[in-house]
């Protein structure tokens, strides 16, 4: 077994007298890499300290405001922000829960009249420095008449995190204009719902997708600059040279560029039409931060077997032992680790077509929206995510087949989680697997994208519950399960022989250290965003409208 990430626990240990700072959640999965790690030591990655994680504040503690929450809490300057459904961003005392201000106040709300437009605050916010002020940017839609009708168009806001006041609205990143028709060819329907702002060196970066593929919009990514919100003319990406290729993830960045994950370009296009020229559509991309020019893209899924696979988890960097490595999951439930210099597939998971990985136009897999959507949580060489698993991609095996054309199996896997070696051979790849409690197998939505501190994950699920999750490599592990989840203790006192048989790995099953349910966390689809993690608490909000602080005290 990989024992790295414990040596990392013991080196985190050493670094607790660091700077406050250092142990917030300024952005969306943490930093520029949207490693969704926690690398500062702390309670909350002591298996001990664990097992006593409870409610510690409750905002709003009586009522609600409005609204639900898609957007994840992050947490710095001793302070919460979060935006709102309701179209209203908040800034809460850490400590205590109490609201210190709300932008607009009063309102209007960032709403726009029509449905395009009308997402509220969907965008997790990241912290900046504009000139001399701490500041705090989330993107949302511009309710004023005079920008496209007031129908939804879209702006990045960049606000003082002490004050709440507007430091810039950026220039419009995101169109929504004509008459609000669903399926027009002419109209744009741009958005920014669930793409969180990266702040990079001198620019801030966001994606652009669209509603419902209804008409599917070009994929793009737009670069304004930090001071002043102005559109930067000389970084321009566009996924494709007609449709297609949604931004719907948050770019990640480390020195050598920009990366992030495309959508589809042939499913809601008009058709089977042909490919368009230039298809940058269910890709990892990386690009040039200063001009937006494609380094390289790698695009596993041929645009013939384009059945809706989008690459909606976004890009997690990481500095491993064995290289820079770029890692995400498809929704048809294949995940990848490529190298971030060269683009190239350094394994697949399950291992259907290394070592290109791509597959054939002719191949008898499905490659459509199988709801594998969250992004990677990653701690040392380990990858936490959301993966398809063996399932998708074994044909042969005693049990049904999700990935095979005719089939469709793998819905147990939308509330597993997978822990992934990233620098061993094939048959290591598995670390652990887990069905985490109180998430509805067969709910796309049943668990949120996963948080990690010294070995300890955090994931939030459907049914308004925060479980934390111990690696093998902190507490013994509760039982073992085999790599291909049809091979089980359910089929007999022989499962874990005929797990062999079939060349697949008996792997842990982790110890869950604590199991949290929320008071209001089953209300509207219960949580589907990420627990901040800091020092001493953890952060989350849930579709009923509440935010929460953890604690272990």
């Amino acid at each position: 077994m990989n024992t790295r990430p414990m040596f990392f626990a013991f080196v985190l240990g050493a670094t607790v007298l660091l700077s406050s700072c250092e142990r917030d959640w300024p952005s969306y999965r943490y930093d520029q890499h949207r490693s969704g790690h926690q690398e500062w030591a702390g309670p909350l990655s002591d298996p001990d300290d664990v097992s006593k994680l409870k409610v510690e504040w409750t905002w709003p503690s009586t009522g609600s405001e409005g609204g639900f929450f898609r957007s994840s809490p992050v947490v710095f300057e001793r302070r919460v922000f979060i935006g709102s459904s309701s179209g209203f961003f908040y800034a809460l005392d850490a400590k205590t829960g109490n609201k210190l201000w709300q932008y607009p106040d009063p309102g209007p709300a960032l709403l726009g009249t029509c449905t395009f437009g009308n997402y509220g605050i969907q965008s997790s916010a990241t912290s900046a420095r504009i000139h001399d002020e701490e500041a705090v940017i989330f993107g949302a839609p511009d309710p004023s008449p005079s920008v496209d009708g007031g129908l939804g168009s879209a702006r990045l806001w960049a606000l003082n995190v002490h004050t709440g006041k507007l430091i810039w609205s950026s220039d419009v990143v995101a169109h929504v204009n004509g008459t609000c028709t669903f399926g027009s060819m002419t109209e744009l329907h741009e958005r920014i719902a669930y793409s969180s702002p990266l702040v990079h060196e001198d620019k801030v970066y966001v994606g652009v997708h669209d509603y419902g593929d209804d008409p599917i919009q070009n994929g793009k990514v737009i670069a304004v600059d930090l001071q002043t919100g102005h559109i930067d003319p000389a970084f321009t990406y566009v996924s494709t040279s007609t449709r297609g290729g949604g931004v719907w993830n948050s770019p990640a960045a480390d020195e050598k560029g920009i990366y992030f994950t495309t959508g589809n370009t042939r499913n809601w296009n008009g058709g089977s039409q042909p490919e368009p020229p230039i298809n940058n559509g269910l890709s990892m991309v990386r690009v040039n931060r200063h001009t937006g020019a494609v380094d390289w893209k790698f695009q596993p899924v041929p645009y013939n077997l384009d059945d809706d696979p989008d690459w909606s988890a976004g890009a997690a960097v990481m500095h491993s032992t064995c290289g820079d490595l770029v890692e995400s999951v498809q929704k048809d439930g294949w995940t990848y680790a490529v190298n971030a210099s060269t683009g190239s597939c350094r394994w697949q998971y399950p291992p259907t077509n290394e070592p290109s990985c791509a597959f054939p136009p002719g191949g008898p897999h499905v490659h459509g929206d199988t709801h594998y959507k969250r992004p990677g949580a990653t701690w040392g060489d380990v990858l936490i995510i959301n993966a398809g698993g063996w399932g998708i991609a074994t044909p042969g095996v005693p049990s049904p087949d999700c990935g095979v054309s005719g089939t469709n199996a793998c819905t147990a896997g939308y509330a597993r989680l997978h822990a992934l070696n990233s620098c061993t051979p094939d048959p290591q790849r598995a670390r652990w697997i887990l069905d985490v409690p109180n998430a509805t197998p067969g709910n796309g939505y049943g668990i949120g994208a996963p948080t990690v501190t010294g070995g300890i994950v955090y994931v939030t699920t459907d049914q308004g519950h925060v479980v934390a999750i111990a690696d093998p490599a902190l507490r013994p592990p509760a039982g073992f399960q085999c790599t291909n989840e049809f091979i089980n203790p359910s089929t007999g006192p022989l499962w874990p022989a005929l797990c062999v048989a079939f060349g697949f790995q008996l792997v842990p099953t982790p110890q869950v250290l604590a199991n949290v349910a929320l008071p209001d966390g089953a209300d509207a689809a219960g949580l589907r965003n990420e627990p901040a993690i800091t020092r001493d608490r953890l952060f989350a909000a849930t579709g009923g409208g509440h935010v929460y602080a953890l604690s272990t005290h």
